[in-house]
């Protein structure tokens, strides 16, 4: 039995020339997504037969899907597979990106709570899971104290909706620029199945709940 978590995520980066309430907007403005990382059906989690040796993953009590708009890392992975890198730097990079990226993870119950990104997940004595901020400067200024945002339950999404500023700019010649992240978040239940399937038989085109879930949103205002 495993518990999935599905999280749609889109962020932005906008330089101030272009920060205003229209492009603040378009992040996180999309109905659709096609996804290669796994999905959820018929009480059954279908995963990359990459997957398949991940101890990790085949033994977890919760496993977390997550789609990043924008992003594949197959794609990144790929093209730096045939830069002229060396293997080293290769492997730097895509640890790099793909840590700031995650797909995926499996957690047991030994390892609460559960980090994910800029998120911890605890597990609620109502069957719930417990959504907390854990700040994290990748977020940018100001600050923000570790929080409870909301309470998963199953079929009852929620969208979280947070933003920073870079201020490494002032230090330096770069445009200051402002981060805009969008997450929605969805219980789907538990899993009473795990397969596996290559990865030409994997996307799949997932609705994203955008506009059926309650809303928080810790977004500043700055100008």
């Amino acid at each position: 039995m495993k518990d999935v978590i599905q999280i749609f995520k889109s962020v932005e980066r906008i330089e101030k020339p272009d920060y205003n309430t229209a492009s603040r907007q378009s992040v996180g403005d999309w109905e659709t997504i096609a996804s290669k990382t796994g999905f959820f059906k018929d009480d059954t989690i279908t995963l990359p037969i990459e997957c398949k040796n991940d101890p990790k993953v085949k033994d977890a009590d919760l496993i977390i899907i997550q789609d990043i708009k924008g992003f594949d890392p197959f794609l990144v992975n790929k093209f730096l597979d045939y830069s002229p890198f060396p293997k080293w730097l290769k492997d730097s990079r895509k640890e790099y990106i793909n840590s700031d990226n995650l797909q995926l993870k499996g957690f047991s119950i030994l390892s609460k709570p559960w980090n994910f990104e800029i998120f911890e997940f605890k597990r609620a004595a109502n069957a719930s899971i417990e959504v907390w901020l854990k700040y994290s400067p990748k977020i940018g200024v100001p600050k923000r104290e570790s929080h409870k945002i909301a309470e998963l339950k199953i079929g009852k999404p929620i969208r979280f909706k947070i933003n920073g500023k870079d201020d490494h700019a002032m230090t330096g010649n770069r445009q200051r620029a402002f981060s805009e992240f969008d997450y929605i978040m969805e219980y789907l239940g538990t899993a009473d199945k795990l397969e596996f399937k290559e990865l030409n038989k994997m996307e799949t085109c997932k609705k994203v709940p955008a506009k059926d879930c309650k809303v928080i949103d810790e977004r500043k205002i700055f100008t």
